[in-house]
């Protein structure tokens, strides 16, 4: 649970939202009913509900997108359902929805919703006492919708930045060993919910370490460069590349078994062979490979292919061992 929360920034916004909200509501709705307000108790029961509801679904699901959206509905719905029924008492809480609704959706959606409900309750008018009243109000929620909005906007424009940090090589520019692990985690939960088919494969330079020490690492860097891009240039867009450390590269591959695996690397080796060259020639890489099985870890899974990689590697290199077989080429 904390892996997830702390690998998936917008589940753990909703959580956190959801659980404040609930904690926060449900004592109010014990109080309408004690007091006789039977329906606004019941109103803010519900919303309480929904809200749980929205949070399961994204835990369940990883669809942040539509339970975000659900929760602004529900929140905006609601509210505004509260200051028609309650008047003006009910007004502060917009001021918590109209701030929450630009950090659970995006700022143009939140936007959206923001201009309808405060148009909705100009409209209607019950909610003011007075016509200074309902100006002063949509002066005031309009400003912190606006600070929202600008706050929102640095805060996703950080979070972008440190995690492109966080997660990109910054000498390829492909994904990271920390982003990789995070994938690898998403493959295997999709595994346990649909038993959909992944295969993974570790790239090993072959004697890279001679290349650094007659050329220099400049030479080096150069090679590295040029295997990523042949590499990402060789797979589909689902695949995903990852530089493991060193001159070692893991590459995702969904949909793939072990057949899939074998032509995988199989075409690789042939391309990587005929159009990668160093300094002093052709460039060739071992590799080593692992289809997920079932009720597997993912440490475990990157050790299985790590061990095929090092029997290809102790097998002459330039070769491909899939799931503890060496690979033939194949068509």
């Amino acid at each position: 649970m904390l892996y997830r929360m702390r690998a998936d920034f917008q589940l753990t916004i909703l959580t956190l939202f959801g659980a404040c909200t609930v904690l926060l509501i449900l004592p109010f709705a014990v109080y309408r009913f004690l007091i006789g307000a039977t329906i606004v108790g019941v109103l803010d029961t519900t919303m309480a509900l929904c809200i749980c509801a929205a949070v399961v679904y994204a835990w369940r699901s990883g669809d942040t997108r539509r339970s975000g959206l659900f929760l602004v509905v529900i929140n905006t719905v609601g509210t505004a359902a509260v200051a028609a029924l309650l008047g003006a008492a009910g007004l502060f809480w917009m001021y918590t929805t109209l701030l929450a609704n630009f950090f659970l959706v995006s700022r143009g959606v939140a936007s959206i919703f923001t201009a309808l409900s405060l148009l909705a309750l100009a409209l209607y008018g019950k909610p003011f006492e007075t016509a200074p009243q309902m100006i002063s109000f949509l002066i005031t929620a309009s400003l912190v919708s606006l600070f929202a909005f600008i706050f929102a906007a640095r805060t996703e424009s950080q979070r972008l930045q440190l995690e492109t940090l966080a997660t990109r090589d910054p000498l390829t520019g492909i994904d990271n060993r920390r982003a990789m692990e995070k994938e690898l985690q998403i493959a295997v939960e999709t595994h346990k919910r649909s038993q959909a088919v992944f295969g993974l494969v570790m790239l090993d330079l072959d004697h890279f370490k001679r290349v650094n020490d007659q050329f220099g690492h400049d030479a080096g860097d150069r090679v590295l460069i040029a295997f990523a891009d042949l590499i990402r240039k060789s797979t589909r867009k689902v695949d995903r590349l990852f530089r493991f450390g060193g001159e070692e590269f893991v590459l995702l591959l969904p949909g793939a078994d072990v057949v899939g695996l074998q032509r995988v690397t199989a075409n690789l080796r042939n391309k990587i062979a005929t159009e990668l060259r160093g300094p002093t020639g052709p460039v060739t890489c071992s590799q080593g490979a692992a289809v997920l099985s079932p009720g597997e870890d993912w440490p475990s899974w990157l050790a299985r292919t790590d061990a095929a990689l090092y029997r290809a590697k102790g097998s002459g290199r330039n070769c491909a061992v899939v799931d503890g077989v060496e690979a033939s080429d194949v068509p």
